[in-house]
């Protein structure tokens, strides 16, 4: 995958499903609900790459890159990706490059004795699409493990 790919991905966040594929912007595959009554519809285009959409509306909401993994079997990112994103990145790397962020969390505990990094969230900018944000999440060490670009507003609760 490409970074001009990832990037109109990120463009398009909000729009439907059907006219996503039949513009070209993401490729023909099945929508995944990974178990019944989940409110989210998925695609894997490439290792590593999600994009989930909203269940009733089949609008596409989120993309996840995975840069490393966190669960047994989870496949991971290594294409290219738009600037100023890396394949490596650390929270102290993110902070330089992108400030403050609006929102963060801290290390979180998980079951089965896990832990994270927690995440930093931004406000990505109007140019790249006027109602999204970023999401940084962290693993222990504090290395970026996910991408997540989505909306802010999703017209929904």
């Amino acid at each position: 995958m490409d970074a001009a790919t990832i990037t109109r991905w990120i463009k398009n966040l909000g729009r439907p499903y059907d006219t996503l594929v039949t513009e070209g912007i993401i490729p023909n595959l099945p929508l995944q609900e990974l178990y019944k009554g989940r409110d989210w519809l998925d695609i894997e285009p490439a290792s590593g790459l999600e994009l989930s959409f909203r269940a009733k509306t089949k609008h596409l909401e989120t993309l996840f890159v995975i840069l490393a993994k966190t669960v047994d079997g989870q496949s991971v990112y290594r294409g290219e990706l738009p600037l100023p994103f890396a394949l490596k990145m650390d929270q102290a790397s993110v902070r330089a490059t992108f400030g403050p962020p609006m929102e963060s969390k801290g290390p979180i505990k998980l079951p089965l004795n896990t832990k994270t990094g927690g995440w930093d969230a931004y406000r990505l900018d109007s140019a790249m699409h006027p109602n999204a944000k970023l999401i940084f999440k962290y693993a222990e060490n504090m290395a970026v493990n996910t991408l997540v670009f989505t909306l802010i507003d999703t017209g929904h609760d």
